[in-house]
């Protein structure tokens, strides 16, 4: 019985000792033989010219750029619309005695000749240049 548990012990001292810890493979291995894969980061850019909006961009392993978005790995981003002009995109004054021609944002909603050196822009004074001294009378 001493022969058949000495033998059963050298027995699975062996099969113990051929589980040991594996070796890690060399770095020149490739991750591919490995059977994992890497992926590239790529950036797609739209510049938004087609909406008048600021430009966009996205970073991801795909990516596309169309006229009016951009996607990432399934994820949209869109170019945002300029707001429509205002009743104010065209109202303008010219500065007395200069080239000067004062104007407002073109999205302003409430515009009016402040005085014959300035006008309001939603409620924003803009000013003529004058020279020192000089005082823009009140209409």
């Amino acid at each position: 019985m001493k022969t058949g548990s000495l033998l059963f012990a050298v027995t699975a001292m062996l099969m113990l000792g051929a589980c040991g810890p594996v070796d890690a493979p060399a770095p020149e291995v490739a991750a591919e033989d490995l059977g994992q894969s890497t992926a590239e980061l790529h950036t797609c850019t739209n510049s938004c010219s087609s909406t008048g909006g600021t430009a966009i961009s996205c970073t991801g392993n795909s990516c596309a750029s169309a006229s009016n978005y951009v996607v990432c790995d399934g994820q949209y981003t869109y170019c945002q619309q300029q707001p429509p002009p205002g009743p104010c995109a065209d109202f303008t004054l010219r500065c007395p005695g200069s080239t000067t021609i004062l104007r407002c944002p073109t999205t302003t909603q409430v515009c009016m000749e402040w005085t014959s050196c300035s006008i309001r822009c939603d409620g924003v004074e803009r000013r003529c240049p004058t020279p020192g001294g000089t005082v823009c009378p009140l209409r």
